[in-house]
C-alpha cells in the first residue's frame, strides 16, 4: 500500500501513523488490491482537529472526513466511515454491480 500522509499544522505521531496503517492494510486486504490512500490531518480553529481519507479501489471512489477535539478520535471515524463504505459496496447485491448498466439499460429491461 502507499500511503500518503499529510499533517497541515499537525505532526502524526508514529503511534497513529501504524494505527492508520494498520487499519487500512486490512481494507486493502479486503478490496484485494494494492491502493495508493492519501490521509490528510489538520488542525482548525477552537483546538479541533480533521482526518480526511481519499482512495481509489475496485471501481469506486472512497472518501472520509471526520472532525473532533481528538487526533486519534477523528482518524478512528474516518476510517469507520470508509470501512462502512467498502463494507456497502461489497455487500451490495450482484445484479446492482454490473458494469455498464445505466438506468436507461433498466427502464428498457422493465
Amino acid at each position: 500500500m502507499n500511503l500518503e500522509l499529510i499533517g497541515k499544522d499537525v505532526e502524526p505521531s508514529k503511534m497513529l501513523k501504524g494505527r492508520i496503517e494498520n487499519k487500512l492494510d486490512k481494507i486493502e486486504r479486503r478490496l484485494g488490491q494494492k491502493l495508493f490512500v492519501r490521509v490528510r490531518l489538520e488542525t482548525e480553529p477552537n483546538h479541533r482537529f480533521s482526518c480526511g481519507i481519499h482512495f481509489q479501489g475496485a471501481g469506486h471512489e472512497y472518501n472520509a472526513n471526520s472532525t473532533s477535539d481528538d487526533l486519534i478520535k477523528a482518524a478512528d471515524e474516518a476510517l469507520q466511515k470508509i470501512e462502512r463504505q467498502v463494507s456497502k459496496i461489497q455487500h451490495r447485491p450482484e445484479s446492482n454491480r454490473k458494469a455498464g448498466a445505466t438506468i436507461r439499460h433498466a427502464l428498457l429491461n422493465y
